[in-house]
């Protein structure tokens, strides 16, 4: 039997899923939460799956003789995350399963929270665990990581054979101990990226392609906006759901991800690719040649290539299998990776700004969904150059549209978008159509603070608790912004689910985060 037709459109590029996935969404009655690809405790595959990759960062990638090292002074040293991951699980396993904690009970309050100090000042941090005056050693927390492993395996082993009750305050623990894991695989491949490049050990070889051509032509996408838009994820109340059974096809999320909430957005355009190291690069020669200062705004994640003064030289980006230059190979073409206040430089510099965080859930969104839609007919409708949630709304019925809209997991991201580890680097940006999805975090122009009824986590209060502004700070420097989207190191899980919500602080330089331009 013949594989169904690809989608595709001229104008809103290319989309790799089979037509009749579409259709199927669009049957009456909707029946969207038979299409979440994702089961809500993750499964024993996925958990090798991410310890691989992990194994792979930790133990292969950054040598032994660098564990202890800190290439980011804002962060503990290496060796604390390979502790702090498996006690972080154990703590929320030891829960969900009423039972002591895996030995040395002692790892749990040495490894339980790192740091994340006030970048401006480093006397404001949250509360952490008490730093040993000498870390274990590496046998030894490995050792401890393999029996914490082991007691997961049990579990999951236990309750996919149907043989354990799915309480749902066990099941979010668990869950959220994956997530965790995953969150945290990127914090340290990004402080990885910061090492001297020749002590990275590549897990693969790679080459990358001459540049070829000029950068993508700009294009823009827009949207109509709206009234009563509603975002956040709802049905997943922390406290009115313990000691209940797991509800089938439930969506685990954080607690800044509820409750859900309406907002009206004004009509905008969005540029439809981020902007790349090539388009930084002639940013900064621009204000370097007007002798404009450029200092704070060369990217962390760039490194210099020669020994020629800064901006008239050759930069590479900074990637564990190599630094590609920025002049010569396709990494020009990658999505440059800056702080919130460098991508608010180069958006004040051009006559732009930022999108707020609503404004780019609903632009991706709606583009992927009208995108996989483009077929056909539809093409000419779904043309880029029209506010495409208004054609979407005439081509579909509206209440159809933000039922499928509202639900947690984007269920039309394009399959090839570059998240969990799909490539060790960005991809260069697509010149037809746009990718929110993928390659890097978008920054937002949006402080991070709680949507209005927010509850904090009664097993995890200061996830997002200690991280919002005070309300009297939220201001153009408030101190955390959102991001949205998700990385080429962002697990598919977190990447795919549109409601979740990751912040930095937004002087920040390290991250994997990029940014695009919205116009009135």
């Amino acid at each position: 039997m013949s594989p169904p037709p690809a989608i595709e459109s001229s104008s809103l590029g290319k989309w790799s899923e089979p037509i009749h996935r579409v259709c199927m969404m669009l049957q009456q009655p909707l029946d969207l939460g038979a299409q979440s690809r994702y089961p809500t405790i993750p499964s024993l595959p996925e958990w090798r799956h991410l310890w691989s990759a992990w194994d792979t960062l930790v133990l292969h990638i950054i040598p032994r003789r660098c564990l202890h090292d800190r290439p980011i002074d804002l962060r503990h040293p290496f060796i604390f995350y390979l502790g702090h991951v498996p006690a972080f699980a154990d703590i929320h396993m030891a829960a969900a399963e009423k039972a002591p904690l895996t030995e040395p009970q002692s790892y749990a309050q040495w490894f339980e929270r790192g740091i994340d100090p006030n970048i401006e000042n480093l006397s404001i941090c949250h509360s952490h665990s008490e730093v040993p005056k000498e870390w274990p050693l590496l046998d030894d927390i490995l050792a401890y990581r393999d029996r914490v492993r082991a007691r997961f395996t049990n579990w999951l082993d236990a309750y996919e054979r149907g043989g354990r009750r799915a309480e749902v305050g066990a099941a979010r623990r668990v869950w959220m101990a994956f997530e965790h894991e995953a969150l945290h695989f990127e914090t340290l491949l990004y402080m990885v990226l910061q090492m001297k490049p020749g002590d990275i050990q590549p897990p693969i070889e790679a080459s990358f392609a001459p540049l070829g051509g000029r950068q993508p032509r700009e294009s823009w996408v827009r949207y109509a906006g709206g009234s009563d838009l509603v975002f956040g994820l709802a049905g997943d109340n922390e406290s009115e759901m313990q000691g209940q059974e797991l509800p089938s096809r439930h969506v685990f999320g954080w607690d800044n991800e509820s409750p859900q909430i309406r907002i009206s957005l004004k009509p905008f355009s969005i540029r439809s690719q981020p902007i790349t190291n090539g388009e930084y690069l002639a940013f900064l020669q621009t204000l370097s040649g007007s002798s404009e200062s450029v200092d704070g705004l060369v990217p962390q994640s760039w490194v210099s290539l020669d020994q020629e003064p800064a901006l008239t030289g050759d930069y590479g980006v900074r990637t564990v299998v190599g630094t590609p230059s920025i002049t010569t190979t396709e990494a020009a073409m990658w999505p440059v990776c800056v702080s919130q206040k460098q991508a608010n430089a180069y958006a004040k510099w051009s006559g732009k700004r930022l999108p707020t965080e609503a404004e780019w859930i609903h632009a991706s969104r709606t583009y992927h969904l009208a995108r996989a839609l483009a077929t056909g007919d539809r093409k000419a409708g779904f043309a880029a150059s029209k506010s495409i949630d208004r054609v979407l709304g005439q081509e579909m019925n509206p209440g159809s549209v933000q039922e499928i809209l509202q639900q947690p997991y984007d269920m039309f991201v394009p399959s090839d978008a570059n998240v969990d580890l799909a490539s060790w680097h960005p991809q260069p940006v697509i010149a037809d159509g746009a990718m929110f999805i993928g390659n890097a975090w978008e920054w937002t122009s949006t402080q991070f603070y709680p949507y209005d009824g927010f509850k904090p986590s009664a097993m995890y209060p200061g996830y997002s608790a200690d991280f919002f502004d005070p309300i009297s700070d939220h201001a153009p420097d408030s101190t955390h912004y959102v991001v949205k989207g998700g990385s080429y190191a962002t697990h598919r899980r977190i990447a795919h689910r549109q409601t979740f919500r990751n912040w930095y602080q937004r002087g920040y330089p390290y991250v994997l985060a990029t940014f695009r331009l919205v116009d009135e």
